[in-house]
């Protein structure tokens, strides 16, 4: 009975120890807290924050605190006031609880501009159904590919001049045939084709309308108009994709991550109907 006693006391007299050793602890921290480091007040966001994002709203809502950094823990251009992010949009995502740089947040001096353009590249947003566009299952960082589809394009637009004056000369023949031996003008046949314009394209950003719509008393998704889409091209890429714009139908078709478009031939409806005939 007397070791089971001697135990007990001996365990109280630890515990007493270390809570007085904590408590020490904690008085040291936080007077090296005081003493040794200055502080800085930094802005820091409550909740994740995707990228162009309207930063009023979360303003208007509360979502920006005011937090205390060892001065020697701060990043460059960090916010320190709510009121610079006033009226500005997030070029970048933004983490809860991290310093947010004066480059994540519209206007401010990014490599890029405000859109984060590739050097060599320049952005042209373009207007898209949602078909068009991949029902909008876009983002910025995304790479797709744009096709192109014209109306009653002459094939010597498409082939190569070699095959091109062959095909004018069996034309030309068949047409004097079929006028007795007479001369003819002879027409070569025009299609209908699809070609792709971009393999790769850089998505930048994104603006999908209002969604919402239910189904069997099931909750929908869709975007309810057109989506705008802006994309990274290059100058020759930006003159085709505007003539495409303005001469035929274009479509994005979303690449999967870490995955490089293909350059393909034109094809008309002959090669879809009759594929072993177009070889």
């Amino acid at each position: 009975m007397r070791s089971r006693g001697l135990v007990v006391v001996l365990a109280l007299i630890l515990a007493t120890l270390a809570v007085v050793g904590l408590f020490l602890y904690t008085n040291a921290v936080r007077k090296d807290a005081e003493e040794g480091g200055t502080q800085t007040t930094v802005v820091v966001s409550k909740v994740d924050i995707p990228a162009n994002t309207d930063l009023n709203s979360l303003i208007n809502q509360g979502q920006f605190v005011l937090v205390q950094v060892p001065t020697d823990r701060l990043v460059a251009n960090a916010i320190t006031d709510v009121e610079e992010l006033r009226n500005r949009r997030n070029n970048a995502f933004i983490l809860r609880n991290e310093q947010i740089p004066l480059g994540r947040v519209q206007g401010g001096q990014v490599t890029g501009g405000v859109l984060g353009i590739p050097e060599g590249y320049q952005a042209i947003t373009v207007e898209l159904d949602a078909p068009a566009a991949v029902s909008g299952a876009l983002a910025g960082g995304d790479n797709v590919t744009i096709y192109g589809t014209f109306q009653d394009v002459e094939l010597t637009a498409l082939a190569g001049k070699d095959f091109t004056t062959a095909l004018q000369q069996a034309v030309r023949q068949q047409g004097q045939q079929q006028a007795g031996g007479s001369q003819t003008q002879a027409e070569l046949p025009k299609f209908d084709t699809t070609v792709v314009l971009v393999p790769e394209v850089e998505v930048l950003r994104v603006f999908i309308p209002k969604v919402g719509g239910s189904t069997a008393g099931q909750t929908t998704a869709q975007p309810t108009g057109n989506i705008l889409v802006t994309l990274a091209f290059t100058p020759q890429d930006a003159q085709d994709f505007v003539l495409a714009l303005e001469l035929g139908d274009v479509y994005l078709s979303l690449l999967p991550p870490d995955q490089q478009g293909e350059q393909l031939d034109p094809i008309t409806i002959g090669q879809v109907l009759l594929p072993e005939k177009s070889k």
